[in-house]
């Protein structure tokens, strides 16, 4: 009995003490009148990205015929970057410009005849339906003929080759991917804190870990929503005299910092 009474004394004067201690930080931490500090100055990693970047994927299921680019190589707009064996669609658009020159020539002679009172209406309706439908039909051949070439939509750099040429391929399997490498942004996280003087426009210096140099740049835009478990928020910035020696995935430290009234606030 004796030692239980001893225990329970105990326990409650080791809670007490454990109440007394916690005191100061509980109401320091709850107080809500007290304004949170301001991160220190610090160096932020920053990525260097290509702000127009595609995975380009086959447009239809076929052979490739033609597969010029390499990885890492320039292309302009417009240029092939993939062609494919077609000679069955090709067939198939020189049959339906026959058919359509065939069902113009039908339709010519009906309203002539239509005209003169020699055609009924159903005739004359009937000839301009079948003009319609083969001019439809022509449409969808040239369709499938145009996606047998793949041409570039921007001027850049191939990043990557993840086929063959002479290879078969499924319709939407990835053939390279192409990036524009003259137009670089900037992704780096800081803390959201920071918005409260971070702004676009806003200039600041960037040293790349892979070229050694220190490039110029600005705050273009801000991420439209801040991370409530690591209290930070991604932004974007870009160089502004961009040298060709700085690639995509290069990495380095954004050099910022909170103004000095910022960081001597309480």
């Amino acid at each position: 009995m004796n030692q239980l009474l001893k225990h329970s004394v105990s326990l409650k004067v080791a809670v007490v003490a454990a109440l007394i201690l916690a005191g100061p930080a509980f109401a320091a931490g709850s107080d809500p009148g007290k304004p949170v500090a301001e991160p220190a100055a610090r160096d932020i990693r920053v990525q260097v990205v290509a702000e127009t970047s595609a995975t380009i994927g086959a447009p239809m299921a076929g052979r490739l015929s033609q597969f010029p680019l390499k990885d890492g190589e320039r292309f302009t707009q417009g240029q092939v970057l993939a062609r494919f064996f077609c000679a069955e669609k090709e067939g198939a658009l020189g049959h339906a410009r026959a058919l359509l020159e065939g069902k113009r020539q039908v339709f010519s002679n009906r309203q002539k005849l239509h005209n003169l009172g020699s055609s009924s209406d159903v005739e004359f309706s009937v000839a301009e339906a079948e003009l319609q439908e083969a001019a439809a039909d022509l449409q969808t051949a040239q369709a499938m003929v145009d996606a047998c070439v793949v041409v570039a939509p921007f001027a850049g750099r191939v990043a990557g080759i993840f086929t063959h040429n002479f290879q078969f391929v499924g319709a939407g399997a990835p053939l390279l991917e192409i990036l524009s490498d003259k137009d670089l942004d900037l992704e780096l996280i800081v803390p959201s804190l920071w918005l409260t003087w971070l702004k676009p426009g806003m200039p600041f210096d960037v040293a790349i870990d892979e070229t050694g140099q220190t490039y110029a740049a600005k705050i273009i835009r801000l991420s439209g929503k801040v991370d409530a478990i690591s209290r930070s928020i991604k932004i974007y910035g870009k160089i502004n005299n961009p040298a060709d020696a700085l690639l995509p995935g290069m990495s380095g430290r954004a050099l910022l910092s909170p103004p000095a009234t910022a960081a001597a606030a309480p």
